[in-house]
């Protein structure tokens, strides 16, 4: 007779099962993630895959739930005990930027694939596990805007201060990009100096407008 597996154990298997699914998504994007090929490269029936997950759709959503939560601590400690305003923004971009270059598999399912969002799983029976993810994501929105705010004072407005972080989004998101794909160092001899010259005009530039 099997003993029932601890907390522990468990936790371990799905930890399992997500990384191999992350591989795989990489390997041959969404379609090619299915219970069956899961099962091989965990090296577990596929049956046995339902004791820890619904279905492949639930899989992938963790896998997005745990790349929000990363990005979201990191940038959340590059807030944290900064003295000013312009150093807190500097921080995040800096952090973002890392998040993107280190952890190109979570940031490229995130933000660059055209993986299932939110409202995909609206009125499906995974609507509220992705609700977790869009949480986490509205929250880091949420925090690039105050961090934006802090830095170009009480009169710029919200049409204003979503511009700006649509901006630098896509400014960054261009960097990380070009960078993960290695066609920046084809243009120029030191991107990263590059980088911090487009940055520090950015900030250069909100501080203008206070």
């Amino acid at each position: 007779m099997k003993t029932a597996r601890g907390k522990k154990e468990i936790k371990q298997i799905r930890e399992k099962i997500l990384e191999s699914a992350l591989d795989i998504i990489v390997a041959k994007g969404l379609d090619g993630l299915t219970m069956r090929s899961i099962a091989k490269e965990t090296g577990m029936t596929a049956p046995n895959l339902y004791n820890y997950f619904s279905n492949k759709d639930e899989i992938y959503i963790h896998i997005v739930i745990r790349g929000f939560e990363m990005l979201y601590a990191d940038l959340k400690a590059a807030c944290d005990f900064r003295e000013s305003e312009t150093a807190r923004l500097r921080a995040m971009i800096d952090t973002y930027m890392a998040f993107g270059i280190n952890k190109p598999r979570y940031y490229d399912i995130m933000f660059t694939r055209p993986t299932p969002k939110y409202n995909d799983y609206v009125g499906t029976p995974l609507e509220k596990i992705s609700e977790i993810e869009y949480k986490i994501s509205m929250d880091i929105a949420a925090l690039a805007l105050k961090t934006a705010a802090d830095v170009m004072g009480p009169t710029a407005g919200e049409e204003m201060l979503t511009q700006r972080l649509v901006q630098i989004w896509s400014l960054l998101h261009g960097m990380i990009t070009l960078n993960n794909s290695q066609v920046m160092s084809y243009v120029a001899q030191s991107p990263d100096s590059v980088y911090k010259k487009i940055i520090d005009e950015f900030i250069d530039s909100l501080a203008e407008q206070t």
